[in-house]
């Protein structure tokens, strides 16, 4: 799956200009970004291994981590980096465990790319943000980039980036990457929309591509060492 992902993430549509993060890495040994999804599904164990690939080819050491307790996703972590991937996770520990985890895992690092769990915002209860994407961001103090289905979406997109850009104003979302783009017209489509109306840009589109999905089973997805 993994050149696969690669050849995907060298055909993929990159919006103009660069992506100017208004947020500051001080809190944190080197420069995070956490790639969190709208939902389950959506496509972010495939975006964040081909950004870890892509960051790794660059010559740049890139430490993995997935929130929660996962053992399948760090698997294609390690296949991307060459680096044992970490778990964060807000339901066992508290934010002193999970940021002495993260800060000795980051010796030696470049680049930490955290993938998140579930929903942004899903955590263990329907009233808070416990045990959430979310939580482990503002407890690492980095930012998200969102990746969404934009899948027959256009403007659509723009209210759906809205809502997840502003339902927690302590939350940094630096940016979007819009998955299942069907051109660079719709792309262009969708990012016209959003600078309108939204202040989180779009970073980029993924093209739809079946070859590229990762096989799925029963509560999760196969482990790198069982995939050609």
């Amino acid at each position: 799956m993994l050149h696969r992902a690669v050849a995907c993430y060298e055909k993929c549509y990159v919006t103009k200009g660069p992506l100017a993060f208004q947020h500051s890495f001080h809190s944190m040994p080197i420069p995070t970004l956490v790639i969190a999804g709208t939902h389950s599904g959506v496509g972010k164990t495939s975006i964040a291994i081909g950004l870890m690939r892509a960051f790794t080819h660059q010559g740049l050491q890139v430490q993995p981590f997935k929130v929660g307790p996962d053992f399948i996703d760090p698997s294609h972590h390690q296949r991307a980096t060459g680096r044992v991937s970490h778990n964060l996770d807000g339901w066992m520990l508290n934010q002193a465990q999970n940021r002495q985890i993260f800060d000795q895992a980051c010796q030696g690092a470049d680049l930490a790319i955290v993938e998140g769990v579930m929903g942004l915002f899903d955590g263990y209860g329907a009233e808070s943000e416990s045990g959430s994407t979310a939580e482990m961001a503002k407890w690492l103090g980095a930012p998200v980039i969102l990746v969404i289905n934009a899948r027959s979406l256009a403007r659509s997109a723009a209210a759906l980036i809205s809502g997840y850009g502003n339902f927690d104003p302590d939350l940094a979302v630096a940016g979007v990457i819009c998955n299942q783009i069907g051109s660079a017209s719709h792309l262009d489509r969708i990012c016209s929309a959003v600078s309108q109306t939204v202040r989180v840009p779009i970073v980029g589109g993924i093209p739809r591509s079946k070859p590229v999905r990762i096989p799925e089973r029963h509560l999760g997805l196969w482990r790198a060492t069982e995939e050609e």
